[in-house]
């Protein structure tokens, strides 16, 4: 090579996209190569970069050259990277694909080391350059065509490998990753056009182009998603696509300019790039959204469904149907044959299949996991989709044979990926998927979706699982609550029952002597009959009390209802010295409400009444009346008042709190704070209000607002609370603990 000067040189703007494209190039083999030095695909894919970056910087400095003679040394390295290009791409794609032929790789880099020195050395191969109005290009010669042909021999042989590999595979990732590099590489070859213009054809060599993109995508899927995604390519190709055409539109613009100053072009360049670059940062989310749209509907359509979903779903606290709607939406969203939800079950101490879609229940109940099974840790710790065909080919440390058993557990769930239902550190439980149809893979698109549809899941089914347990406790509370109250019932009663049982005494002592007496028989019988039905009732109605059930509406009196429940209360008011005042409406029509809620709402305010009463007596009075808002509705009152100590003003805000009480002066009488959280919610179930006003020493008054509605379908506004001070309307609700914390309710 003779020696060069920097007269040998003009700056040509066609050759600085093709230099910056060849140090780009470099840049991203180094990257993938430091990923994993000990992968030989990845030293191979170094090989394979470092000869487009000399193929492409060798041949953007022939077209700098000014001389021809300095164009022709530099088109000569060119063709020296040109020739490893193919060597290297089919010893990237021998490793890539496992064929294990160390042997013929490295007598293809000995072949390709042997040509270029003959590219270097003789003048038959680049004989000379054409000048075309891009620049010079080298001009073979008759030795090409052995080089050409060795070119061609080995990318065919690479891509047959390919698709004798691809025909043979059966599991979907490994043929997807075939897919993918084959599609990527026979698109990335049309930078094969640059051998046209070495034969004469004035095309310009736009083929580093293609090349370039190949990289950036290639590169992008070894470090990020392992060649799993063939959309992947086409979706981010697609997106660089406008890239060409602006190159092309540069070159012209240039060539068109050439009459301008140096300065004055490179402004003109310099200033549609920015604008190029303006408008394509600003489009390129639309244009990627409108691709991935038109080339997969089916994904995009998949994607947008299960976002919607995953936001829907922890709005769901019904367990049962949250489950099978998780199943339902995966199984129509992503047409996938077999799936199954494994949740842990607190009671058996292990996970349990809650619903599931086209698999052997059977064979899959046989399973049995616990929270302290390896194969429940591994999903644990990993928190991400796990891929059964990935697993085969990970190295999980030296944790000696849990590979084979989370393969074996995976295998008998029929599952191709489970994924983990992980929330606050727990491992609630996992969904498997089986295959898509005709072995379709699963893309990182996807894998990435389902783990945000595993996270909203997790959150969900846990949401929902509290939920169940607090609706239980609840029932356990209300149930607790009316057996509290039974003490007090039970001196009622007795005292209701002693009367009738003291009539069917006599009659059973007077029978035997007087049984010839038939006015005595007819009229005694008919007394005892009624005071046996009374009884029954009375037992019935203590019954109902302490059996608590789901609201049941009916038609009832207010009036029957508080009488029934101040009966009960006479006996134990008449030893506190309490006095009982009642003042019902007589034109109180019957309205829908649950009996038995009501009386227990009722017997929790008496007898916290009577607590407040206890030490001096007093005087309780229960009253009913009916009133009309000004929108025209209709409401029945019921206002329980006492004269006892009253309620201190720091304490009135939280009595209505779960788990809140002042009554700590004994064991045998300390409060649970439950009675008034109990009373606030059945009061909102039955649409009404509920309001607290007190003063210390001077005793407390409640107020129970109910619609008058003669059907529960009917949906009254609550009525608005006076702005008194003292006075607070509560709007019962779910307790405090799980007010503004919808969807993420829990420890």
């Amino acid at each position: 090579m003779t020696t060069m000067t920097a007269e040998d040189y003009a700056i040509n703007v066609h050759a600085i996209p093709m230099f910056l494209m060849g140090i780009v190039t470099l840049g991203l083999g180094l990257l993938v190569f430091r990923s994993n030095p000990q992968s030989a695909a990845h030293r191979h894919f170094l090989a394979l970069c470092a000869s487009i970056a000399l193929w492409l910087d060798a041949t953007s400095l022939g077209l700098c050259a000014t001389k021809p003679d300095t164009a022709l040394a530099w088109f000569r390295l060119d063709n020296v990277g040109v020739m490893f290009i193919s060597v290297a791409f089919y010893a990237f794609s021998a490793e890539f694909l496992r064929l294990h032929r160390p042997r013929s790789i490295w007598w293809g880099y000995g072949l390709a080391t042997l040509l270029a020195l003959a590219v270097l050395l003789r003048d038959d191969f680049v004989a000379g350059v054409h000048h075309y109005w891009w620049g010079y290009f080298p001009r073979w010669g008759p030795a090409s065509v052995p080089f050409f042909l060795v070119f061609v021999a080995y990318m065919a042989a690479a891509f047959t490998d390919y698709v004798r590999t691809y025909s043979g595979v059966t599991t979907p990732i490994k043929r997807q990753q075939i897919k993918f590099v084959l599609i990527a590489f026979v698109i990335a070859y049309l930078g094969s056009v640059d051998f046209l213009p070495a034969f004469g054809y004035e095309l310009y060599p736009f083929g580093y182009v293609p090349i370039f993109l190949l990289t950036v995508v290639v590169t992008v899927a070894i470090l990020r998603y392992h060649l799993l995604d063939a959309a992947l390519f086409v979706s981010m190709s697609a997106t660089y696509l406008p890239l060409i055409p602006f190159t092309l539109v540069l070159v012209l613009l240039a060539h068109g300019l050439s009459h301008l100053s140096a300065a004055a072009l490179a402004s003109v360049l310099v200033g549609a790039t920015v604008a190029f670059t303006a408008l394509y940062v600003t489009f390129q989310p639309w244009l990627q959204s409108a691709l991935n749209k038109a080339l997969f509907p089916s994904r995009y359509d998949a994607y947008n469904t299960l976002t919607r979903f995953s936001h829907a779903m922890v709005m769901n606290l019904d367990l049962v149907n949250l489950q099978h709607e998780i199943i339902r939406t995966l199984q129509t969203v992503m047409r996938i044959e077999k799936l199954s939800l494994f949740l842990f079950e607190k009671e058996l101490g292990r996970y349990v299949l809650k619903a599931s879609h086209g698999v052997d229940e059977a064979q899959v109940n046989t399973v049995q996991l616990t929270s302290h099974e390896a194969f429940a840790g591994f999903l644990l710790s990993c928190n991400r989709p796990v891929v059964k065909e990935e697993l085969q080919h990970e190295s999980l440390g030296q944790q000696e044979g849990l590979s084979s058993t989370l393969l074996e557990t995976l295998t008998e769930m029929d599952s191709e990926v489970c994924l983990p239902l992980v929330n606050k550190t727990r491992l609630i439980g996992f969904v498997n998927l089986g295959h898509k149809p005709s072995l379709e893979f699963y893309s990182h698109d996807e894998l990435k979706l389902l783990r945000s549809l595993a996270d909203s899941a997790a959150i969900a089914l846990d949401n929902a699982m509290l939920y169940e347990d607090w609706k239980r406790s609840q029932l356990l509370i209300r149930r607790a609550d009316r057996l509290r109250s039974l003490e007090t019932i039970a001196g009622g009663f007795a005292h209701e029952v002693r009367n009738p049982l003291t009539s069917i005494k006599t009659f059973i002592q007077l029978a035997p002597s007087r049984r010839e007496d038939p006015e005595f028989m007819d009229s005694f019988s008919a007394v005892v009959a009624d005071d046996l039905a009374r009884i029954e009732r009375l037992i019935e109605e203590i019954l109902d009390y302490a059996r608590y059930m789901k609201p049941k509406f009916s038609l009832e009196s207010l009036n029957d209802i508080v009488a029934s429940c101040l009966h009960f209360i006479e006996v134990k008011a008449n030893t506190l010295g309490v006095s009982i005042d009642k003042h019902l409406a007589e034109d109180l029509a019957p309205i829908m409400v649950d009996r038995q809620q009501i009386k227990q709402v009722l017997m929790n305010l008496i007898l916290n009444a009577m607590d407040a009463m206890k030490a001096k007596g007093g005087r309780l009075t229960v009253a009913t009346r009916s009133l009309t808002r000004l929108d025209g509705t209709r409401w029945v009152q019921i206002e329980v008042s006492d004269t006892g100590c009253g309620i201190a003003p720091e304490d009135l805000p939280h009595i209505f709190d779960p788990f809140f009480t002042t009554k700590h002066e004994s064991a045998e009488h300390a409060g649970t704070g439950l009675g008034l959280s109990i009373v606030h919610q059945i009061i909102q179930e039955h649409a009404g209000t509920v309001e607290a006003r007190s003063t210390v020493g001077k005793g407390t008054t409640f107020t129970l607002a109910l619609p008058d509605r003669t059907t529960v379908d009917q949906q009254p506004t609550p009525p608005l609370s006076s702005t008194s001070p003292g006075k607070l309307v509560f709007f019962p609700g779910i307790p405090p603990q799980l007010r503004g914390q919808t969807g993420t309710y829990g420890p």
